[in-house]
């Protein structure tokens, strides 16, 4: 039986990150990500400002640097054409999950990670007291610690019943990518009935076209295709939206989608296993914060666990106080904007009065950062 300190189940950005921290001090660690890479993933593809130190931390700017799309600016518009404009406080980034997942799997394999891709885990059994088994369609790994970090709901979280699949959740997630109209140093999120789409320049000349819907509003305006009767519907819905995407070309022949996306508090530890970036709590995508919270839970889940493996029986108990501490208020915060957002209504009258008082909306963008 193949023996580590640490298994990671997921590698993207959290598993990397906390594979990278880990063996830089030591312990022997394998990630089992159930993909080959690159492969591609429903994501905003938008990195907010402080993803750069975070990046640097862990040695891969280096080789990101040529791809990286710079964005200083975010724009939010309603269907009635009010608009919303806002500068951040630093540099956020552009770039596929493609390249930068694969980049931070790589730089995991030199840092002396066992990476396994195509490596699903179907089971975990066992427990902090004994360590763990983990089986893969392959083989059986033993660990003296688990991290879980494979994304926003997987059948995993099933297997390991965890409570928070038993409250359906009503949203439909979509990505894609487009060759369109410029969009310089910018990332627009633009609100229809129901939902939000966001699009922001990326490497290679595309642009990422990424959304959120509610369950219902997507039934409703879909047919056969679905995705296709949607997005003519969504359109139509908003005259900022509907401008780029007439003039844009659409570059896969399918839209990437996930349903019953879940925007629920979850446990931090559950079953032993320590749960971080999505797994552990997904913020909502209008924060343009997921990406620097599976970077920095990572790091923080390593830190724990790898004081935990050096003998401190307090460890994982602190970590997800530290955990709570650093996300739970922005994870709230992002909820009540989501709210706030799919409310047209409520949205228009809501984006003139932070026009008129431009603190009010750097306050809220402060709320949702690290």
């Amino acid at each position: 039986m193949n023996t580590y300190d640490v298994a990671i189940v997921g590698g993207a950005l959290a598993g990397c990150s906390a594979a990278i921290h880990l063996a830089r001090h030591g312990f022997s660690v394998a990630i089992f990500e159930a993909k080959a890479y690159p492969h591609h993933k429903v994501c905003g593809e938008f990195l907010s400002p402080e993803c750069e130190v975070m990046l640097n931390e862990l040695g891969v700017m280096a080789d990101l640097d040529s791809l990286l799309k710079r964005i200083d600016t975010a724009e939010i518009t309603a269907p009635d054409g009010t608009t919303w404009t806002t500068r951040f406080p630093g540099e956020a980034l552009g770039i596929t999950r493609y390249r930068l997942d694969h980049v931070l799997a790589e730089h995991a394999a030199h840092a002396g990670v066992s990476v396994f891709e195509k490596s699903p885990v179907s089971a975990i059994e066992g427990g902090l007291a004994d360590g763990f088994t983990l089986h893969t369609p392959n083989a059986a790994f033993h660990t003296r610690a688990v991290i879980a970090a494979y994304g926003k709901r997987s059948n995993l979280d099933r297997t390991l019943n965890r409570p928070f699949l038993n409250k359906p959740q009503p949203f439909v997630a979509l990505k894609n990518h487009f060759i369109g109209p410029a969009l310089p140093r910018r990332i627009e999120l633009h609100v229809f009935p129901g939902g939000y789409c966001g699009m922001s320049e990326v490497e290679d000349g595309l642009t990422n076209v990424c959304l959120l819907v509610r369950q219902d509003t997507f039934q409703k305006h879909s047919g056969s295709p679905k995705i296709e009767d949607f997005i003519r519907w969504m359109m139509t819905q908003n005259p900022r939206l509907q401008q780029w995407l007439e003039q844009a070309q659409q570059v896969h022949s399918q839209w990437l989608s996930i349903a019953q996306v879940p925007f629920v508090r979850k446990e931090v530890i559950h079953n032993d296993i320590v749960m971080t970036g999505d797994a552990a709590g997904l913020i909502t995508p209008l924060a343009g914060n997921g990406m620097s919270m599976a970077l920095h839970g990572g790091k923080l889940a390593a830190c724990y666990v790898g004081d935990y493996l050096r003998g401190d029986v307090t460890a994982l108990d602190a970590y997800a106080l530290h955990w709570q501490k650093t996300f739970g208020g922005r994870l709230r915060m992002g909820r009540f904007l989501q709210m706030f957002m799919l409310r047209p209504a409520i949205l228009s009258p809501g984006l003139k009065l932070i026009n008129a008082i431009p603190l009010l909306g750097q306050y809220f963008v402060n709320q949702t950062r690290s």
